[in-house]
């Protein structure tokens, strides 16, 4: 009897021991299984970070001196119209400062095409830089636009190079970060029969300086140092070496004014199309700053 107990003593904590075993193997298990829960959740989040999309930088449109929302309006049109960029808002700034605005603007559109109009078309530079001012301020403070591209036809070239020379430091306005002259007179509008002034180019500068020009090199050092540039100017190919109102003289004077921004380069379109009014409705023209903005 004595035997039996001890051998059935020794059986039952045998058991009790197996069993003691299998109930903690389950505990050891845990951890690995938990951790392999939390990795499967990383896939979904990173493919969540990778799908949103930086907005596009808007691109603002100013005319030349007698210019109207037929200037640069085309131009909007056709740019827009194979859904590379999307036509946007108008902004007309009124002769005492104010501005009048139409048109949406979404920021999630590709490219936003936003035309400035100047209801006094005949104004100073001056004057026109405090308007650029009130237009820019209207598109931070009501749109929350940061940045932009712009772009300037003739006198609307001459008033955005002096506006940068003045703000493109101020943070009350959108930061400019590449910028488009066409036919710019940014040293005058002496045009030589014979293709010859004394405002033609040398390796240093023109051969001659016209106030405008002079305050433009006096003022280098406000323009932004990232700035992006492309400059174009016009040949009408009738031995002027000009565009019939631009001498191309002239507008290239730009490679001296912007000589220590980020870049700059330059292209002069020739023929009838290249003529003062007819380089914005240039298909040309077109891609040549449709490339410059959007190929990045």
């Amino acid at each position: 009897m004595k035997k039996w107990l001890i051998g059935g003593s020794v059986v039952f904590v045998f058991l009790i021991c197996i069993g003691l075993i299998f109930y903690t193997l389950p505990q050891t298990e845990s951890p690995k299984k938990e951790s392999a829960a939390k990795t499967t959740t990383s896939p979904p989040l990173k493919s969540k970070v990778t799908a949103e999309k930086t907005p596009d930088v808007p691109t603002i449109f100013v005319h030349g001196y007698a210019g109207t929302k037929n200037s640069l309006g085309n131009m909007i049109k056709r740019l827009s119209k194979n859904g590379q960029a999307t036509k946007s808002l108008v902004l007309t700034v009124n002769a005492d400062g104010t501005v009048s605005t139409s048109g949406q603007f979404d920021e999630t559109s590709p490219n936003p095409l936003i035309q400035i109009l100047f209801a006094d078309n005949k104004s100073s530079m001056e004057n026109q830089t405090i308007w650029l001012e009130n237009a820019l301020a209207t598109l931070k403070n009501e749109y929350h636009i940061e940045k932009i591209n712009a772009v300037g036809h003739s006198m609307g070239g001459v008033s955005l190079t002096n506006y940068l020379e003045k703000d493109g430091h101020n943070a009350a306005y959108p930061q400019v970060e590449k910028l488009v002259l066409i036919a710019a007179p940014l040293n005058g509008l002496v045009i030589g029969e014979d293709g010859v002034t004394p405002y033609d180019l040398t390796d240093n500068g023109p051969g001659a300086e016209t106030d405008r020009y002079a305050n433009f090199m006096n003022g280098q050092a406000g323009l932004p140092s990232d700035l992006q540039v492309f400059n174009i100017a016009g040949d009408i190919e009738d031995g002027t070496k000009s565009d019939g109102s631009v001498s191309v003289a002239s507008a290239l004077s730009g490679r001296f004014i912007y000589a220590d921004v980020a870049s700059y380069s330059e292209k002069i379109f020739y023929g009838e199309n290249a003529a003062h009014s007819k380089l914005h409705e240039n298909p040309d023209v077109d891609q040549t700053i449709a490339d410059f903005l959007w190929s990045d």
